[in-house]
């Protein structure tokens, strides 16, 4: 797979549109989003989506594998450690902006 046809770039798009209504809802809220393609050069077939809000070291990780391109696996964890590896998985087709709303005020907080 072509780096830009990845199933990432779309998902971060519903994230941004949820980080905008985050940030007039939550001042506080920060979300800054990163999209990584460290894993695929570390030889997996899969992209990240991180959400972070650096004010209180909170982070939401996304991978999407190649192999499962309808599911996204999220876990919430803390900027300064590593993931705990025990991702939830959840349809990518459920991750709509209200749900990616949900979730960022539900981790970073």
């Amino acid at each position: 797979m072509k780096i830009k046809d990845a199933k990432v770039y779309p998902l971060s798009d519903i994230a941004k549109l949820a980080q905008t209504q985050i940030q007039q809802d939550y001042p506080n809220l920060d979300p800054i989003i990163g999209i990584s393609h460290n894993l695929r050069k570390a030889g997996f077939a899969a992209d990240t989506l991180t959400i972070d809000n650096i004010s209180n070291d909170k982070r939401i990780v996304m991978i999407i594998f190649d192999d499962q391109p309808e599911q996204v696996q999220y876990e919430f964890c803390r900027i300064s450690q590593d993931p705990s590896f025990e991702f939830t998985t959840i349809a990518i087709k459920d991750l709509t902006q209200k749900r990616f709303y949900a979730i960022m005020v539900k981790a970073l907080s």
